[in-house]
């Protein structure tokens, strides 16, 4: 989190961060709280604590912002944070790294462009695991880091649901 916003987030009440308030706090140059949390069903999604809006800072620090200054154009975040209630309506795993906010899935516009994106990944020492995931005829790239990363990756990754 920028230093401007992080007092701010000491003494903010949590029932602040609604929606309309996240956009205001930038996690790195060009990623909001808000499209880290944002999502299609939002009757499921709860606010991040203030612990899971610095573990996306620091996703967003160390793997997003590199990847999308490597690529030289904007990603589009289809999946950030995820509340327990969100976890489980989208069918996430009970372990997800959506869920303490250290996770992101990517959109995918080709698999030249997924292609680019894994290898930009593969160099970066933050990456916990880069996986392109498939699940029927929709793919998207998953993104994930961790204090301690232990760089597994896989192009073709079928989620079975």
């Amino acid at each position: 989190v920028h230093r401007s916003n992080a007092s701010t987030l000491r003494h903010t009440p949590r029932n602040w961060l609604q929606i309309e308030n996240m956009e205001k706090i930038r996690l790195s140059k060009n990623f909001s709280l808000a499209e880290m949390v944002a999502t299609s069903f939002p009757a499921f999604q709860k606010p991040p604590t203030t612990q899971e809006i610095a573990n996306l800072a620091y996703l967003c620090a160390a793997v997003l912002q590199p990847l999308r200054n490597s690529l030289g154009e904007p990603i589009i975040i289809t999946s950030g944070y995820r509340s327990p209630s969100l976890n489980k309506y989208v069918g996430g795993v009970a372990n997800s790294r959506h869920l303490n906010g250290f996770a992101a899935d990517i959109r995918i516009k080709s698999e030249a462009h997924a292609l680019k994106m894994f290898e930009i990944l593969k160099k970066n020492p933050c990456v916990d695991s880069c996986l392109v995931e498939r699940k029927g005829a929709t793919r998207w790239l998953h993104v994930q880091t961790s204090y301690n990363p232990r760089g597994l990756f896989n192009f073709n990754y079928n989620v079975w649901n």
